[in-house]
């Protein structure tokens, strides 16, 4: 594939995933956002910053009292994906289940460019290389280390992206000033806010989702199904398992960068201490709030990219030779 032909394929999946995706995105942000405000709730009613602000109950934001006291917050509580969904529709608009699509479009392009022509490079190098008997894990290696060199240049936009997305009424102005506000106090290095929550999702992610793609799509080859059928069902086989394993890390890491700008006790603990706390306060269900609009984000998501980077590589090959 020529370079213009590889940057048409990884971009054309890109917008399509961050289009189709965002809405389910949105709806995880805003569900796994409230349970950091609910756990740093420790009583009734939690005094801060003097007597200026309560923290109200409905929410777990923060008041002026008589917004508390009168039952005033305009905030919604969200139950559940479906209710998350309607909710955000019927108060914000349609267009709010888009919140953070700017930053996404902004960041996708570039990332997937420069991870899928690292994987691609890396796994046909190290087909060429190794003995065929290494071959299933050369995917897994591959996506590993493209997705921590990912990690490592994009999750400053990941943190704004988070942030965008967990927030009721999004204004890029009041976004801006948090993030530099959030800079100013805690400097540059505090835009990879995140980032090891991120490593931890996306290295395992990474490694169960190629492993079971490629094997799940060899197989399909083998009993006749099309290079689209064959890497949209290897997608979908890889992506579920690799969800499930990976989604604690993935709400610990929505918990630190939707938090960015709050001053909550979340932005102090560590990983393994936030995992503890989630798991003390709420037990193995706390380590899974928001699986379900992953799930359905990561599944077709996963199927698309692929089948997209996949079958344009194949139609551009195709049209070479």
């Amino acid at each position: 594939m020529k370079v213009y032909e590889h940057l048409i394929a990884t971009s054309t999946g890109g917008v399509l995933v961050a289009l189709i995706g965002t809405p389910f995105d949105v709806i995880k942000s805003r569900i796994i956002a409230q349970t950091v405000h609910s756990h740093e709730r420790s009583c009734f009613y939690s005094y801060c910053k003097g007597v200026l602000n309560d923290v109200c109950v409905t929410c777990g934001y923060e008041h002026p009292p008589q917004v508390v006291y009168r039952g005033l917050c305009q905030r919604e509580f969200y139950t559940g994906s479906i209710d998350a969904a309607i909710k955000i529709s019927r108060k914000e608009g349609i267009f709010a289940l888009w919140n953070g699509v700017t930053p996404t479009l902004t960041m996708i392009v570039p990332s997937a460019v420069l991870y899928f022509t690292m994987f691609d490079m890396m796994k046909i190098r190290g087909r060429e290389k190794l003995d065929e008997r290494y071959h299933p894990f050369i995917p897994s290696v591959a996506g590993i280390i493209a997705r921590c060199i990912n990690i490592s240049v994009f999750s400053p936009a990941e943190l704004i992206r988070t942030k965008a997305q967990s927030e009721h009424s999004l204004d890029y102005r009041v976004l801006k000033k948090t993030v530099m506000s959030h800079i100013s106090e805690k400097g540059v290095r505090s835009l990879w806010h995140g980032a090891t929550s991120q490593l931890f999702r996306d290295v395992p992610f990474t490694m169960v989702y190629w492993y079971l793609q490629d094997a799940g799509k060899v197989r399909l080859a083998d009993r006749g199904y099309g290079t689209l059928a064959s890497n949209c069902g290897g997608s979908i086989v890889g992506g579920a398992v690799a969800t499930a394993i990976s989604h604690p890390f993935d709400l610990t890491k929505t918990q630190l960068q939707s938090s960015v700008g709050l001053g909550l006790d979340v932005s102090k603990r560590t990983l393994l201490e936030q995992l503890n706390f989630i798991y003390r306060t709420s037990g193995v269900k706390g380590l899974f709030v928001g699986f379900t609009p992953r799930l359905a984000k990561v599944l077709p998501s996963c199927a698309i990219f692929i089948t997209t980077f996949e079958g344009l590589k194949e139609y551009f090959n195709d049209s070479t030779s």
